[in-house]
């Protein structure tokens, strides 16, 4: 399974999940809002820690780098990548 997050993502994506799991803990999100602040929280830390993202899949983002001319979808072992 190739991961498609990038280190900075990655760090992005655990600020807000904490962010978002803390205002929901807190009085400040309440009703149905506070239920989707912990679910996105859940995803976003999930796709951190996993390293890959269903939604970037299906939209053919790659924010991991591979290094040279690499794009998403493409086999960076064919002898075309970058040499």
């Amino acid at each position: 399974m190739m991961k498609n997050i990038g280190t900075a993502d990655r760090v992005v994506r655990l600020s807000v999940a904490a962010l978002l799991a803390f205002l929901a803990m807190t009085t400040s999100v309440q009703g149905t809002a506070e239920i989707i602040s912990y679910v996105v929280a859940a995803y976003l830390a999930l796709t951190a820690i996993v390293g890959q993202c269903l939604i970037y899949r299906a939209l053919d983002v790659n924010s991991k780098d591979h290094g040279g001319t690499y794009h998403s979808g493409e086999d960076p072992f064919d002898g075309r990548a970058g040499n």
